[in-house]
Order: structure tokens, then C-alpha cells, then sequence
């Protein structure tokens, strides 16, 4: 059983088994998931990842980021690179009945470490987008029940109806056909399930 270590920071307490979810700056390359996903509280999430604080109580991300799964130190995932826009973080907890979840999630999403990014958004592939390998921690460790729906994708803009420029040349590059309508998860999507509780906008 692992321990769940507490750390503060910025006035958060966080835990392992939280959940980071960030929107990135404006007109940054993520703008395409914007474009057609919703989240909580008027937020436009483009990413997700899973804390872990280990026995030293140093704090990771575990995160499915082009090009593999890693585990990122806390730091770097609030200010990557320390752009001058770094993304807005915000934490959000597992309500505590799912609590004896976590350690099963961290567990499976630890074996996921190394793997390559699902570049087209596919379940059946072994490789990882972020929310999907948040999806599948959780599932795992409850005995392969979900307790994130899954979501039928759609690659549209609501505004229009039609596919995103971005999208559709996220897909010709890949040569395959783009998955509208196929299972799916996104950040956004993630962020309002009922398993969840809003705890706060993490900085450093």
C-alpha cells in the first residue's frame, strides 16, 4: 500500500492521487482542443496529469506528454521550460469514497511509464494521451469499472459544426481518418465528473 504523502505548496496542500489539470496561453498549439471541448467553471483544460509524492517527499506529475509517459517533478509542470505564459494548474481531488482507489492508480499508471503517446486518440493501442491514461489508472485499480465516463469524440467546432483546420491536419499528417464519434476522453470533459472536488489554482 503506498503512503499518501502531503506536501504545501502555495497554499495547496497536495496528495498523491491528485489530479493537475492546465490550460495553456493563448494561441498556443493546444488552442485546437479548446476549440471543441468544455470544462469546469468556464476553464478550457488541454492537459492532465496525476500527482505522486514519493518517500522524500519530492512531488511528480505522472503524465502521457508527446513524446512518452513520464514523470515529471512538480516544478517543471507548472513552468515548463519557464515560459513567460506558463499554464494555468489547477488541482482537483477525488471525492473520498474513491480515496482507496489511489494507490492502485498510481501503480498502473507507473507501469505506463516510458510508453508512447496516442497520437490518435485510440483506446486499444497501448500508447497514452493524458486524460486516457488517467482513465485507465482509475479503471484498473477499480477492479476494470470506470469511474470516468467516456465521452464520444468530436473534433468540431460547436460554432460551426464543421472539423478544425488544426484537427484536420492533425490527422492528414497521420494519415489516418479522424475518430469523430469514437470513445474518447478529454481534459475538459475529465475535469466535470461528480467523482471530483475543485481544491484550487496552483502556483509556485
Amino acid at each position: 500500500m503506498l503512503t499518501v504523502w502531503i506536501m504545501l505548496v502555495s497554499s495547496l496542500v497536495l496528495r498523491t492521487g491528485d489530479l493537475i489539470f492546465q490550460e495553456s496561453c493563448p494561441d498556443h498549439p493546444d488552442d485546437t482542443i479548446k476549440e471543441v471541448t468544455e470544462s469546469l467553471d468556464g476553464y478550457n483544460f488541454t492537459h492532465v496529469g496525476m500527482v505522486y509524492i514519493d518517500e522524500k517527499d519530492a512531488v511528480f506529475v505522472i503524465e502521457a506528454t508527446i513524446p512518452v509517459v513520464v514523470l515529471t517533478p512538480l516544478e517543471k509542470y507548472i513552468l515548463p521550460d519557464r515560459k513567460a505564459c506558463p499554464p494555468i494548474s489547477v488541482v482537483m481531488r477525488l471525492k473520498e469514497e474513491y480515496k482507496d482507489l489511489i494507490p492502485g492508480a498510481i501503480e498502473a499508471a507507473m507501469s505506463h511509464l516510458g510508453k508512447g503517446y496516442d497520437y490518435a486518440f485510440d483506446l486499444e493501442n497501448d500508447l497514452w494521451y493524458c486524460s486516457e491514461l488517467i482513465y485507465e489508472a482509475f479503471r484498473q485499480a477499480n477492479g476494470g469499472a470506470s469511474i470516468f465516463p467516456l465521452n464520444r469524440m468530436t473534433f468540431k467546432a460547436p460554432s460551426t459544426g464543421e472539423f478544425t483546420e488544426g484537427w484536420v491536419r492533425w490527422f492528414r499528417e497521420l494519415s489516418i481518418p479522424i475518430p469523430e464519434g469514437e470513445p474518447g476522453i478529454n481534459p475538459g470533459a475529465m475535469s466535470r465528473s461528480e467523482v471530483l472536488q475543485f481544491i484550487g489554482v496552483l502556483s509556485l
